[in-house]
């Protein structure tokens, strides 16, 4: 007997796998209908398998069948919509005589607050409210589609139109309440009450011409993916890449990707710039739309930094249609502002005292086990995380820089002994990433570093470990290659009580500036350490800062206490093991 086409198994349970049609793709966002038809029997799982292929049949038909609600239905079924919520506000209202003022300043400030409600759903499009539902039940009807039949996209399209159709007519009441002599203009431009021409003035004049689509074919969609893609190509870093495509997605959800991006004008720009300053905090990691996303009123925005950035990759992304297709940019010369009395937020560094408590932590004073490195115990082997730390603490180098160094990295025979930041391969068959770019940064080995035996460890690693990373255990992430360890340390200071906002490992680079600072170091010496630049020209001529003056550099840094003492005294083959 056949087994039926779309019956699976998974070891002894069997599964029902059916390919979603291409065109439903992207509105059930699955390739694949697949469930368990949880029996492990071969009968019960084809009776179940026939029922399962029914039921997705049944369900693709009545999508078929459903109505189609493009944009030119939607917007005629709204105004239709409109006309009767407006000829409800015209029907005659009687107000007491004897009270007339009382009643009409009362139904006045009624409507205010109600206009003031339907703001604030629509600037966030929260339509959960089962009369908002009803309401665009009620629009649809005379246009012959069915609300309960549309997928969810379509739904909420539709109950968006039958809001902002409802938030007009609270403005149309309020206009006949107060100023009824006056004509009432929408101030939606999807609703326009302005007469038709006259049948001989429309006779007389010419039809406008249709203006011709630039490029038609390089659309949101295509263009949005071709950009992706040239970000990959130029070796942009990975958290810039991620951002720009949750910004660029944001702008496809309130412009459709098939719009030709020549058709993309100054007004949806403004639109979306506006949607931006109103990002609000909490929905950070959560899959949920852009409107979704914006602060209600009262609640907190986002740093401005962040949503200034998000406009940046906007912007960036305009300038390089403009450049590549010359696409007329129409985000140019919009202001993104704000942020004036906002406090920016910088990793706080390790005080002296804390600076003592991070190193009676349990990975530097005797831990568990490799699985236990947070608990109490005798294991005093100076592993990848120990190494970690301490190479962090002695150069300030970023951690995704310091994981990602090879045993090769290192100049032991140099007359200055240093690490060299530098592109490369890495053993996982990737190319490093950084924020040097091709740029390599020479950082000098911390005498201290020597005396904890930096030299043995990475001589013993590139021995035993040959083609490893120096911090094998230590993983790298899929774009940022400081996820690993912003894991672990983020963590590991948690537990102890020591983490502050940005802590996880940057606050070694700050706690080293702090340090080099109260010493007296200029800006320019510690910034050739850190890798920074003042952004002159001066500052570019000459060449990278010598080894020798960093090396100066270094050797002023002072913690306020024994650092080599606290961490486990010198090197000893005896007692320090890797």
């Amino acid at each position: 007997m056949t087994r039926p086409l779309h019956l699976e198994r998974r070891g002894a349970v069997y599964y029902v796998r059916i390919r979603v049609p291409t065109i439903y793709i992207q509105a059930l966002e699955i390739k694949d209908f697949k469930r368990s038809l949880a029996t492990k029997d071969y009968a019960t799982a084809k009776r179940r398998c026939n029922e399962a292929v029914r039921w997705f049949q049944e369900a693709v038909e009545r999508m078929a069948g459903s109505g189609v609600l493009d944009r030119n239905r939607l917007e005629e079924a709204a105004n239709a919509y409109f006309a009767q919520l407006l000829r409800q506000v015209d029907q005659p209202r009687d107000l007491p005589k004897d009270d007339f003022d009382n009643a009409l300043a009362m139904q006045i400030e009624q409507t205010e607050a109600e206009i003031e409600r339907l703001e604030a759903i629509l600037k966030v499009h929260d339509y959960k409210a089962a009369g908002y539902a009803e309401a665009a039940r009620t629009m649809l009807i005379p246009m012959g589609i069915d609300f309960d039949a549309l997928d969810p996209d379509a739904q909420f399209d539709a109950k968006n139109h039958a809001a902002r159709a409802l938030f007009q007519q609270m403005r149309y009441l309020l206009h006949s309440l107060q100023t009824p002599a006056r004509r009432f203009a929408p101030d939606d431009e999807l609703f326009s009450l302005r007469p038709p021409a006259p049948i001989i003035q429309q006779a007389i004049t010419p039809a406008a011409p249709v203006p011709k689509i630039i490029r038609p074919e390089l659309t949101l969609e295509s263009t949005v993916t071709e950009y992706n893609a040239y970000l990959v190509r130029t070796e942009r870093q990975g958290s810039t890449r991620d951002e720009t495509a949750r910004v660029l997605r944001w702008l496809q959800e309130e412009i459709p990707p098939a719009t030709p991006v020549s058709q993309i004008t100054h007004d949806h720009m403004r639109e979306f710039r506006n949607c931006l300053l109103e990002l609000g905090t909490g929905a950070q990691g959560k899959k949920l739309p852009f409107r979704q996303r914006l602060a209600l009123p009262g609640q907190e925005n986002l740093r401005f930094v962040t949503r200034q950035r998000y406009w940046r990759f906007t912007t960036k992304f305009f300038g390089w249609l403009q450049a590549e297709y010359r696409i007329a940019n129409p985000a140019k010369d919009l202001l993104f502002e704000g942020g004036k009395n906002e406090l920016r937020h910088s990793p706080e560094p390790f005080s002296t005292e804390e600076l003592k408590r991070f190193l009676r932590t349990p990975l530097f004073t005797g831990y568990k086990s490799h699985n236990r490195m947070l608990a109490e115990g005798d294991c005093l082997i100076r592993n990848g995380y120990w190494w970690s730390a301490v190479l962090m603490m002695f150069t300030g180098a970023r951690a995704g820089d310091i994981a990602q160094l090879l045993p090769s990295d290192f100049r032991f025979d140099e007359p200055v002994k240093h690490l060299i930041i530098q592109p490369g391969t890495l053993p996982e068959g990737f190319p490093k990433r950084s924020k040097f770019g091709p740029r390599t940064h020479t950082i000098p080995l911390h005498p201290s570093l020597l005396e904890l035996g930096i030299r043995e460890f990475v001589e013993a690693r590139a021995k035993r470990h040959a083609g490893k990373r120096l911090l094998f255990e230590i993983g790298l992430g899929g774009h940022r290659m400081s996820t690993g360890m912003t894991k672990f340390w983020s963590r590991y200071l948690h537990a102890f009580d020591l983490f502050r906002p940005g802590r996880a490992t940057h606050v070694h680079r700050h706690t080293m500036t702090a340090r080099l600072r109260a010493a007296g170091v200029s800006n320019e010496d510690s910034g050739a350490v850190l890798g920074h630049s003042d952004g002159s020209v001066t500052a570019g001529y000459g060449g990278d800062q010598g080894l020798v003056r960093k090396l100066a550099t270094l050797e002023k840094l002072d913690h306020g206490f024994d650092v080599v003492g606290a961490l486990g005294g010198p090197y000893d083959p005896k007692v320090h093991r890797y």
